[in-house]
């Protein structure tokens, strides 16, 4: 049960109480008890969930308040409490969990206003607190929810003007109707008007209608002659302003996200790495030097160094973009998080989440830390960055490739258990006229045979370079001309046993390891077809080594060469 990852039990009517124990299960991805008869609180003990993404508690019993441990779930992208009795008010910490896309709170027994802590929550598509007792305002903050498609609150008590922001101008009447008093343009709901002066206090309204215009006009001519006067005088010191200003902004022109402020950001960097010293030095990626940033607040972070051209000191800003373009909107546990980034005349850089651990590529280059990376680890991280590819190509809008995966640019954190895929300097987003690549781009030994002819990466050119990265996590190095020979026809009377490819650092897999590294290894050499169109896609490779279905082959004797002639039923 530990290693539990999914844990639905939805529809069956099921009744009593959430066991305190779901707590424990560290590693649950999915919650998923809806549709059944349960009662009671919500344990605070499912904050313990830290890598938990979609909670649903729907149709049930449940009572009491929403504890504010649900916060604690960092990697939360779906919460769905509704049709509970759930009651009190709506708890502010779960602004919190900002990779929130779906958050439905509706048909309980909440009460109180919407928190403000709710417009921290940047990337929210889904907002339903229809059919409750709140009252107030929606906040202000929810102007700024440019992500969210739905909402509905109706059947509240809210009131006051609807949020400016695309979701609720659209929105249909029914997902604001029966409130005390929302006002906007919406179709159904009264204007948010300027009060209007009782009858008593326009006794005299003709007389204040003649004299408030002129009035006005005399004290707008005077406004006027000063303004021109004062204008005349300070000419050149504004335009000298203006031109400082300028220089200034030419110079240093920031951008950052999340919680960063732009200047504050880049003297902090500046100072945490003392101007990119080489003792903060961790590595290269395809477009820059890594460094280590320990900041003030005590989070450490990796800080990615973008070189300047030498011959006109300028920063070469078409991978910079590329990779801004590619990281903005992408949100996947198993995809590096980009906090910030800086484009200034003398230093441009990256900020990203510090990996504990380095890249796979140092570990497996180690003996030690190798040989603590077991046959779980392994598996785990295979299935991890098979994930993020999936996410990548088939849930990003347009579609997204990396073009350079390598062992260097998967990372690990301190459990071994996370493989977040990082450096999208080579990314592209992929369109329809995306067919005036110039360049070959990615690392030599992981890059698609078709791209010596076709100069055109794809998806499929991703899933080739997974399935070199396979090999190199199971063998311990990379795979180097084993690739070649076994899909070699000069060769194909040789015959390579599967268990003499592992990683010699590592006691032989038995039993259920031996047969989850077959499978591991079927779908690398499936992943590694010449003929792009016989590779897998990544979301079926995904899909797979979720299953794991064996393949009932005998472990001391199967071959790479048997593996690979499987005929791939299971896609």
């Amino acid at each position: 049960m530990a290693q539990l990852q999914v844990l639905d039990i939805s529809s069956n009517c099921l009744s009593g109480k959430i066991p305190r124990e779901l707590g424990s299960l560290q590693l649950l991805l999915d919650l998923i008890l809806n549709n059944n008869g349960i009662s009671g609180d919500i344990p605070k003990e499912i904050g313990f969930l830290s890598r938990l993404e979609h909670l649903n508690l729907a149709s049930n019993n449940l009572s009491g308040a929403i504890p504010p441990e649900v916060s604690l779930c960092t990697n939360l992208l779906s919460l769905n409490l509704s049709q509970n009795k759930i009651g009190r008010s709506i708890s502010p910490q779960i602004g919190n969990a900002r990779f929130l896309n779906v958050l439905d709170l509706s048909q309980n027994l909440l009460t109180g206003s919407i928190p403000p802590d709710l417009g921290k929550l940047r990337v929210l598509e889904i907002f339903n607190i229809s059919h409750n007792d709140l009252s107030g305002t929606i906040p202000h903050g929810f102007a700024d929810l440019w992500a969210l498609t739905s909402v509905d609150v109706s059947y509240n008590n809210l009131e006051g003007p609807l949020p400016n922001v695309k979701a609720f101008k659209e929105a249909p009447f029914k997902a604001v109707q029966h409130n005390k008093g929302l006002c906007g343009n919406l179709a159904g709901l009264e204007k948010c008007n300027i009060p209007i002066m009782s009858k008593k206090h326009n006794r005299h309204g003709g007389v204040k209608i003649l004299i408030i215009p002129i009035l006005s006009f005399l004290g707008f001519l005077v406004l006027s002659f000063f303004l021109i006067v004062l204008v005349i005088r300070r000419r050149r010191k504004v335009i000298k302003k203006e031109r400082k200003a300028q220089t200034e902004t030419n110079d240093l022109d920031f951008l950052s996200i999340l919680r960063f402020d732009g200047k504050i950001f880049y003297e902090r960097i500046m100072e945490a790495t003392e101007g990119f010293d080489s003792k903060y030095y961790l590595g290269e990626g395809a477009y820059g030097v890594v460094y280590r940033a320990d900041l003030p607040t005590g989070q450490t972070v990796a800080v990615k160094k973008i070189p300047s051209s030498q011959e006109d000191e300028t920063v070469d800003i078409v991978p910079f973009e590329r990779e801004i373009e590619a990281l903005q909107n992408i949100r996947h546990r198993n995809i590096v998080k980009l906090y910030g980034f800086c484009f200034h005349a003398r230093n441009c850089f990256l900020v990203y989440e510090y990996a504990e651990r380095g890249s796979l590529r140092t570990i497996l280059n180690d003996d030690e830390r190798a040989s603590e990376l077991g046959w779980d680890d392994r598996i785990n991280m295979v299935r991890a960055v098979a994930d993020a590819l999936s996410y990548m190509h088939h849930d990003c809008f347009p579609p997204l490739i990396h073009r350079d995966l390598t062992s260097n640019n998967i990372l690990l954190d301190a459990d071994y258990y996370e493989a977040p895929v990082s450096d999208f300097g080579t990314a592209r987003l992929l369109k329809p006229n995306s067919t005036n690549w110039t360049a070959i781009v990615g690392t030599i030994g992981y890059i698609a045979p078709e791209l010596a002819y076709t100069n055109i990466p794809t998806e499929k050119c991703d899933v080739y370079s997974f399935g070199v990265v396979v090999l190199e996590i199971i063998m311990g190095k990379h795979p180097g001309n084993y690739v070649k020979s076994v899909f070699s026809s000069t060769q194909s009377k040789s015959q390579t046993p599967l268990k003499d490819v592992l990683d010699q650092r590592l006691l032989r897999p038995t039993n259920q390891h031996a047969q989850h590294i077959i499978s591991v290894a079927a779908l690398a050499l499936k992943c590694l077809q010449t003929n792009p169109h016989l590779r897998p896609t990544m979301t079926q490779v995904s899909r797979q080594l979720r299953l794991q279905a064996p393949l009932a082959l005998p472990f001391f004797g199967v071959t790479l060469e048997q593996l690979r002639d499987l005929d791939g039923r299971n896609f």
